[in-house]
């Protein structure tokens, strides 16, 4: 184990060679940086306008037709309510057939291994 650590007792040769090229990628100069950062500032601003515009509308919306809505809401309370229940009954129908199925096909495949 010793012998591992000691010091080379010949002299060695190194030979000359060219460093490789890097091969990561270096960041962009200035101008490419400042092109990219104003691509972001001008996509970001137009994004916040179309969010803001979105927004505005829908609190417009709301408040020119929330009279309508109160003035009907007698009718819309109970078709919400009748439509609520309507599509519970579809959906448990459905959830229903789907489990009489699962059995069918699980008693089937019962009877074919053992029967």
């Amino acid at each position: 184990m010793a012998d591992r650590h000691k010091a080379p007792t010949h002299t060695q040769h190194h030979l000359i060679t060219k460093q490789p090229k890097p091969t990561t990628i270096t960041h962009g100069s200035g101008p490419t940086r400042l092109m990219g950062l104003m691509a972001l500032l001008v996509s970001t601003a137009i994004l916040l306008v179309l969010t803001a515009t979105t927004v505005t509308t829908a609190v417009i919306g709301f408040i020119l037709f929330a009279p309508v809505i109160i003035i009907t809401s007698p009718i819309w309370v109970p078709a919400g309510v009748f439509l609520l229940f309507s599509v519970a009954a579809v959906l448990s129908v459905c959830g229903l057939g789907l489990a009489a199925a699962a059995v069918l096909v699980v008693q089937v495949f019962i009877k074919e291994t053992h029967g």
